[in-house]
C-alpha cells in the first residue's frame, strides 16, 4: 500500500480507560503508519482515576507520535474532544472513541475528507447489546430531533468522524459550554457523508449511560440546541389562555340564561389544576433556558490542562521540512540580474 502524503492527526478522549490504552494505541499506530507519512496521536485524559498516567508514560517511550494531554478534572467528553481538537496541526483529523471505534476504517474516511467531504461521520449499524430502555429511548429522542425540534442529528451517528482542516478551523471557533460534535460538525456548513459500521466493545463489559445519563445528554442537546420547547410551551400557553376565555363566556352565558346555577366545584378544581399545571410548566422550561444563559454568561474555559507530554518522535519523517530545499540556479541568476 502506497504512503500518502498526507499529515494525520487522530484524537481520542480517555476516561477511565488504562486497560485498553495500549491496545488501543498500538492499532491506531500500526494503521497510521502503514499509510501515512506523517501522522501524530492525541490522546486526552478527562479525568481519569485508573492508572492510565503511569500506562501512558510507558507507552510514550515505547511509541513516537503520541501526544498526551491530561486535563485538571473530568470536563466530559464532549470538551475533552475539544482541547484535542485545539492542539491538532495535521491536514486531516479524525475523531475517535477508544473503546468503540474500528482504527481500520480510519484510511477510508479520511480518504472521503480528502475527496472535498469536510465532514465524514460513523452510523451505527445496530444497537445490539444496549438495554431495551436505551434503545427504546434513542429511537423516541431522534423522533424528537426530527418531528418538533428541528435539530438535524443523524439517527444513530457517533463521535467517529474526519473532518478537514477548514471543518476543524470552524468547528474550535465554536465555543458553547454546551458542545455536541454530532451536531457542530455538520452546522458548520460542510458536505457530509455517513459511513456505517459495527462498533467494537473493547471494555467488557461494554460501557453504556444510566437511565439518568441519557435523559440529562437528550435535554441538554434539546435545550442547548433547539428553542422549540421554549414555542411549545408558549402555544400551549395561548392556547390555554383561549380555552379560558372560551370558559368565561359560557360561564357568562349561563348565568344570563339560567334562573338558577349549580356551583360548579369539579369544572373549577379541573380549571385551576389545569393553568398551574401550565403555569408550572412555562416556568420549568424557562428555568431551563435561564440557567443555559447563566452559564454561557460566565465566559469561563472550556477546560483547563493540567500536564501535557509527548513522546521522543514526533515527526515519522523528522527530516521533511515545509520549505523549499533547492531552487533553480537560472532562476536565482535573473533575480540577481
Amino acid at each position: 500500500m502506497a504512503i500518502k502524503d498526507c499529515f494525520v492527526s487522530v484524537v481520542a478522549p480517555l476516561s477511565n480507560d488504562g486497560a485498553i490504552l495500549e491496545s488501543f494505541a498500538d492499532e491506531v499506530l500500526s494503521v497510521l503508519r502503514a499509510n501515512y507519512s506523517n501522522y501524530e496521536l492525541i490522546l486526552v485524559d478527562d479525568g481519569s482515576e485508573d492508572d492510565t498516567a503511569q500506562r501512558m508514560g510507558v507507552l510514550l517511550k515505547r511509541q513516537p507520535c503520541i501526544r498526551y494531554i491530561r486535563l485538571s478534572r473530568s470536563f466530559g467528553v464532549e470538551n475533552a474532544i475539544a482541547s484535542g481538537l485545539d492542539m491538532t496541526i495535521g491536514d486531516m483529523v479524525v475523531v475517535m472513541m477508544p473503546d468503540s471505534d474500528p482504527p481500520a476504517l480510519v484510511p477510508e474516511m479520511v480518504e472521503q475528507a480528502r475527496s472535498g467531504v469536510g465532514n465524514v461521520y460513523g452510523v451505527r449499524t445496530s444497537r445490539q447489546g444496549e438495554p431495551f430502555w436505551l434503545r427504546a429511548g434513542a429511537a423516541l429522542f431522534y423522533w424528537l430531533c426530527v418531528r418538533l425540534l428541528d435539530i438535524h442529528l443523524p439517527k444513530n451517528s457517533t463521535h467517529f468522524r474526519a473532518l478537514s482542516r477548514k471543518a476543524v478551523n470552524a468547528v474550535t471557533r465554536i465555543k458553547d459550554r454546551y458542545r455536541y460534535l454530532r451536531l457542530l460538525s455538520s452546522s458548520v456548513g460542510y458536505s457530509s457523508r455517513e459511513i456505517p459500521y459495527e462498533p467494537l466493545h473493547r471494555h467488557q463489559p461494554p460501557r453504556h449511560r444510566s437511565f439518568m445519563q441519557s435523559v440529562g445528554l437528550a435535554m441538554n442537546i434539546m435545550v442547548s440546541q433547539s428553542t422549540n420547547p421554549l414555542r411549545l410551551v408558549s402555544w400551549l400557553g395561548l392556547g390555554a389562555s383561549l380555552v379560558n376565555v372560551v370558559y368565561m363566556g359560557y360561564v357568562l352565558a349561563i348565568y344570563l340564561l339560567k334562573s338558577t346555577v349549580a356551583e360548579g366545584w369539579t369544572t373549577l378544581s379541573l380549571q385551576v389544576g389545569g393553568l398551574f399545571f401550565l403555569v408550572f410548566l412555562i416556568l420549568s422550561v424557562l428555568s431551563e433556558y435561564i440557567g443555559r444563559l447563566m452559564e454561557e454568561s460566565r465566559e469561563r474555559p472550556l477546560y483547563h490542562v493540567l500536564d501535557e507530554q509527548n513522546s521522543n518522535v514526533l515527526l515519522a519523517e523528522p527530516e521533511r521540512r515545509n520549505i523549499a530545499t533547492d531552487s533553480a540556479p537560472e532562476q536565482q541568476l535573473s533575480r540577481v540580474g
